[in-house]
């Protein structure tokens, strides 16, 4: 292989890169619809989790947690596939972070059954937190730098409940509105409007 052939696969990698990046930053915003989604229902299931303990149903929290997970994936499952839909963008990266996330949310619920069986259910928002922070992480890595902040939050969310259980559920509302309805909002208005 000579100068000029190496120097063209160099320019082709470089484009099949600059590709990927635009790809992902495409998909990242249509994906922003899960992330609200995730918001809404965590929301939801919090509201439910502080009225199910009000009336001293404390059998039915982790049920209330295990439809909104069970909701939760069914539909952002159906919104991933709708954005593959619209985009026909099916990069290795994207599937790499819809992956990720699929496994953060079977590990959430297994560790919430384990906490449930435990009855260290004090931690179940540290927990998910934690996990959470972890995809943001990655997803910061792959796509969107910004997710670094909300995954830095999400941990530091999740010390504040461990240290401070009376306050889990503000904590925790507080860190659902930061960082998945808030940056959901703001893509929405920033990046929708414009042709993507």
């Amino acid at each position: 292989m000579d100068k000029k052939e190496a120097e063209k696969s160099l320019e082709e990698i470089k484009k099949h890169l600059r590709e990927t990046d635009e790809e992902l930053r495409k998909t990242g915003i249509w994906a922003v619809d899960i992330q609200f989604l995730w918001g809404v229902l965590a929301l939801a299931g919090l509201g439910l989790t502080i009225y199910l303990h009000d009336r001293a149903l404390y059998n039915l929290i982790w049920l209330n947690w295990a439809c909104i997970m069970a909701v939760g994936s069914f539909f952002g499952y159906r919104i991933a596939k709708r954005i593959a839909r619209m985009t026909g963008i099916t990069s290795f990266a994207g599937k790499l972070i819809g992956m990720v996330w699929v496994g953060i949310t079977i590990s959430i619920m297994l560790a919430m059954f384990i906490l449930w069986l435990t009855e260290y259910t004090d931690f179940f928002e540290s927990v998910i937190a934690l996990f959470i922070g972890v995809g943001f992480f990655v997803e910061a890595f792959v796509s969107w730098r910004e997710f670094t902040i909300a995954a830095i939050l999400c941990w530091i969310g999740a010390v504040i409940v461990a240290l401070f259980p009376g306050f889990a559920n503000l904590t925790f509302t507080v860190l659902v509105f930061a960082t998945m309805i808030v940056p959901g909002i703001v893509v929405k208005i920033r990046f929708r409007e414009k042709k993507i």
